[in-house]
């Protein structure tokens, strides 16, 4: 993956889920309801200095449609209609996790399966984005996700999965694993993440700077 230095970026494109929109909860509700002003996609696009934000994260959203979560507005039906960018960023995979879509293998071709959903969502982009640096953002830290889901996975198999495919199609990985919040420690979850899952706008911040110096440190 290669970030040419000094490249003018006009446009970013994000696709995501709802920590990609900046949904987040807050105590007291009884789910995710506030929504952080910037989230990191905002925060990125002015560190990039692109001049237009162009931000499809939506909640619950998975790469594939075999999540019973919104399946039908998963990153595999959606993506082709987005729109193109001079930079594009991919920050999905923690509900195909919590919605325990079937992981597959390397190569599958079937939408039904992450490996699958993966590979068909970064070839459509791909393809409608072909000279643009691509980025994959890993999901951050959640807490219990080194609990098996009911495919019999836990998080880091999906990361995996992601890491393996961008290594394929010659896509840049942004660590999410190195986002510097322990949904587990109190303290923690009281300032960067009170569910556990989605962080607030102080996560936000912190998970803007892991992107920009990932970025811009690549050659």
């Amino acid at each position: 993956m290669e970030f040419i230095e000094g490249m003018k970026i006009e446009k970013v494109v994000f696709f995501g889920d709802s920590i990609t929109k900046g949904t987040y909860s807050v105590p007291g509700d009884p789910m995710p309801m506030a929504i952080a002003e910037p989230n990191f996609a905002s925060l990125v696009q002015r560190g990039l200095g692109a001049e237009t934000l162009v931000n499809y994260g939506c909640n619950g959203i998975s790469y594939s449609p075999a999540s019973p979560v919104n399946g039908e507005y998963s990153l595999v039906c959606t993506c082709a209609d987005g729109e193109c960018g001079d930079m594009i960023f991919l920050a999905a995979g923690t509900n195909d996790y919590g919605t325990s879509v079937p992981l597959g293998k390397a190569g599958d071709i079937s939408e039904y399966t992450f490996y699958g959903a993966v590979g068909r969502v970064f070839g459509i982009l791909r393809q409608k984005n072909p000279e643009a640096p691509v980025w994959v953002l890993l999901p951050i830290p959640r807490l219990g996700e080194e609990l098996k889901n009911e495919a019999g996975c836990c998080l880091e198999d999906y990361r995996k999965a992601l890491e393996e495919s961008a290594e394929r199609y010659d896509f840049g990985v942004i660590d999410g694993r190195r986002l510097n919040i322990h949904p587990e420690n109190p303290r923690d979850k009281e300032r960067y993440i009170y569910d556990g899952t989605h962080i607030n706008e102080a996560g936000h911040a912190l998970l803007a700077r892991l992107i920009l110096q990932t970025v811009k440190k690549a050659k």
